[in-house]
Order: structure tokens, then C-alpha cells, then sequence
């Protein structure tokens, strides 16, 4: 069907140029060439949000009991390459890869097929349906797909319903999440930790947020709750690592957040409003208050890795990577991170 449509497409471009250049008419105006399909290659980072699980052929409900259960968020990422409409590349979810290939339309919708893991891994992952929708950067959708426990621990298939979003190469975000807005240097921004937000591998639920410093500013970064304790964590645009905290902060409870913050450049950073503990919620105030003149050089006792350009000179302790121990199944590890990517550290 989409070949016959592109020749018929082709045929009334060829009937269009023609009678445009007997009308005196520049050629390129007003008409899109055949083949002149929306651009989807290049790297896609996202979150799906599961909606729907169902078991069939198991003695242990694992699957969706525990890790696609109705509300949990986990990470997948694709690199596509694209010849016209066809599309083909690789995709992640969590630490198992695979090979997806498809179409996208002149509206921008892309349908996609393959097959993650396989008979040589713990589990087969075979996509049933997927359908997204080019929305400037992101593509907004959903899919389906059918898992399969090959381990032998009595897990059976399972069938999983999941909306979709993930964004491409110029949205600033984390862990497949965009940033939520801005926090400004001597401001502050209120939020909430909630289901449905996005997740990281242990869970837990967090918010992004962009930050722009100057040089030579040194900035207190504080994440204030009575709800949940506190973790603040801080990023460079290309997600790496400048520093963690956990009770730094004070508070209350004494279970706020807090770091100092060194720009020796003019830099934005992404900081990252979490909670200590999987699973907990509620309201937040995220702050940066500018200090006096920063330390000249880094000094012996940081808790963070010292950066040539943005640093961190004052923080706290950092909760581990979760090990595939922390799960019932190392399934559940395999499916919430990706391999070799650092979260917490």
C-alpha cells in the first residue's frame, strides 16, 4: 500500500512541477518532493509508562507483579537510521538490546517491528505493536509487546500495554526524562514527587530541572521536603556525573538536601530532585542561592569528582547503584538499567 501511494505521490509531483513551470512558477514553491519523509534517525531516550499486563503460561506472576505492574515507569532507548520511510536501528530496553526496523509516513508516524533478547538471553522481548507520533523532538505513542522468560523460573509471557515518550538529541533531560522547567540563580521552584512521574532503576521517582550559572558563581543547591528524604543530584548536559547529596541539608527531619555548586565557566547543569527511598512522594522546594566569592581550588575533603569546569566542593553521602540482589528476580535488574550507565555515583 505505502509503495502504490508513493508512486501516485511521485506521479502528481512530476504533474505539479510541470504545470508550475508553465505558469512562470519557481518549481520548489509550495510542493514537497517525493521521498521527503519527517527525519527520525538519530538517538531517542525515553520512559514508557505501563498500563496493562497480562500472564499467560506462568506459575509465578513476576512479570507484572514485579516489574510491569500498572504504574511503572522504565527506560528505553533507540538509534535509528533512515532511507526514505523505512527505518531500522537498535533499541534498549533496559540492559537487553535488539533490532527494531519499520516506516514513518509524511505525517510523521512510525510504526516500528523487532525482536529484543532472544533464546540466548533470559528473556525474548517481541514487539506486537508500536505506534509514535513525530511531535517536534519526541515521539508520543504507544506499544506492546510480548516478553518471554527464558530462564525456566516458571515467569511464562506476558503481555504489556505501555504509553510511550522519548525525545531525541536536542531536548536536555535525564534518564529519558525532559527537564520539568528552570530553577534560576537566587530562586526557587516547588514540586511533587508522584506516581507517574519518571523513574529511575531503583524506582524511585525524580524531577529535572535546567540550571544556567556564570563564571566565577558558586551556588548553594538545596532540595527541602517534609514529605520524603531528600537526594539531590547533579548533571552536565551530557548526563555525567558532578556530584549527589543526601542530608547535607539539614531540615527539620534532617533528611533535606544540599551542595555547593562552583562555575568556572558559563555552563548549564541538570539538577535532579529525587528521594532517598523507592517509592516515596510528595511536595518539594528546590532552591539555588548564590554565595560569596568561590574557593579557589578544590579542597581535599569533597565528597563528589572535582570537574575542570563546574564542580562541586561541598556534598554528601551518595546511595549505591541497586544490584541485581536488591530484586526477587535479576530479571527486575535487567529490565530498570542499562548496562554501564551510572545513576547515583
Amino acid at each position: 500500500m505505502m509503495l502504490t501511494r508513493r508512486r501516485s505521490c511521485a506521479f502528481v509531483f512530476v504533474l505539479a512541477v510541470l504545470v508550475a513551470v508553465a505558469a512562470g512558477c519557481d518549481e520548489d514553491e509550495g510542493l514537497i518532493a517525493p521521498g521527503d519523509f519527517p527525519d527520525v534517525s538519530g538517538f531517542w531516550s525515553g520512559q514508557y509508562s505501563v498500563t496493562g499486563c497480562t500472564l499467560s503460561g506462568a506459575s509465578d506472576p513476576f512479570f507484572c507483579a514485579d516489574v510491569f505492574f500498572t504504574g511503572a515507569s522504565l527506560i528505553v532507548e533507540m538509534d535509528l537510521d533512515q532511507a526514505g520511510p523505512d527505518v531500522f536501528g537498535v533499541i534498549a530496553q533496559g540492559k537487553f538490546l535488539g533490532d527494531v526496523e519499520g516506516v514513518v509516513n509524511e505525517d510523521g508516524v512510525l510504526w516500528l517491528d523487532g525482536v529484543i533478547g532472544g533464546i540466548d538471553e533470559d528473556v525474548t522481548t517481541t514487539i506486537l505493536a508500536w505506534q509514535t507520533g513525530l511531535v517536534y523532538d519526541s515521539l508520543l505513542g504507544s506499544w506492546r509487546f510480548l516478553v518471554e522468560d527464558n530462564t525456566g523460573s516458571g515467569f511464562g509471557f506476558a503481555t504489556v500495554d505501555a504509553s510511550l515518550k522519548l525525545f531525541g538529541p536536542s531536548v536536555l533531560k535525564f534518564w529519558g526524562c525532559a527537564v520539568e522547567g528552570t530553577l534560576t540563580v537566587d530562586g526557587s521552584v516547588g514540586g511533587s514527587l508522584a506516581p507517574g512521574d519518571c523513574q529511575l532503576d531503583d524506582a524511585s521517582y525524580f524531577d529535572v530541572y535546567a540550571l544556567t550559572g556564570s563564571t566565577g558563581d558558586s551556588l548553594e543547591i538545596s532540595l527541602s521536603s517534609t514529605s520524603f528524604d531528600a537526594y539531590l543530584l547533579i548533571r552536565d548536559v551530557n548526563e555525567d556525573s558532578l556530584g549527589v547529596d543526601d542530608d547535607s541539608g539539614g531540615g527539620p527531619g534532617g533528611t533535606d538536601a544540599a551542595l555547593t555548586l562552583v562555575f568556572e565557566v558559563d555552563a548549564t547543569v541538570l539538577v535532579v530532585a529525587n528521594s532517598f527511598t523507592p517509592g516515596e512522594s510528595g511536595p518539594y522546594v528546590l532552591s539555588a542561592t548564590r554565595l560569596g566569592p568561590p574557593p579557589l581550588a578544590a579542597a581535599a575533603s569533597e565528597r563528589a569528582t572535582s570537574r575542570a569546569l563546574v564542580r562541586v566542593v561541598q556534598g554528601g553521602s551518595m546511595k549505591l547503584e541497586p544490584a541485581a540482589s536488591a530484586y526477587r528476580a535479576p530479571l527486575g535488574w535487567k529490565f530498570s538499567g542499562l548496562a554501564g550507565r551510572k545513576v547515583k555515583r
